[in-house]
């Protein structure tokens, strides 16, 4: 059986990519998405890959890097880094994953206060822009 160690590739292999394809393979249908930005956790895979896709958008994506993983049983917790627009965003990917091996929960937690702010702007300007 698979565990998260493991697992984790894949989604390693969707931000490399920036592939739409292989994000819709690894999110379960009843995926839940809690992000820094909404108060309430979002239900489903349709609108857990758009706040997926938006961030993204959102982050500067050549700056951005996990800089430590931490993988117990079905759970994977990665620490990032980047900058958007000169603002230092330092966060936290909590991923969980189901026994198909699909993501069935994603949480994003951000710091500091500014960046929260920064994201939040940017996060706005990208789901309106898939509209």
């Amino acid at each position: 059986m698979e565990n998260a160690k493991t697992l984790i590739k894949k989604w390693h292999k969707v931000i490399e990519s920036n592939n739409l394809e292989l994000l819709n393979e690894i999110i379960a249908d009843n995926a839940i998405f809690s992000s820094p930005v909404v108060f309430k956790p979002m239900e489903g895979k349709e609108i857990t890959m758009m706040y997926l896709h938006a961030a993204g958008e959102s982050f500067n994506m050549e700056k951005f890097e996990y800089t430590k993983e931490i993988h117990d049983d079905m759970n994977s917790v990665l620490e990032f880094e980047t900058f958007i627009d000169e603002i230092s965003v330092n966060g936290v990917d909590m991923i969980e994953w189901n026994e198909d091996g699909k993501i069935s929960n994603f949480k994003v937690m951000i710091r500091p206060y500014k960046a929260v702010q920064k994201v939040q702007e940017k996060m706005i300007e990208a789901l309106d822009n898939l509209d």
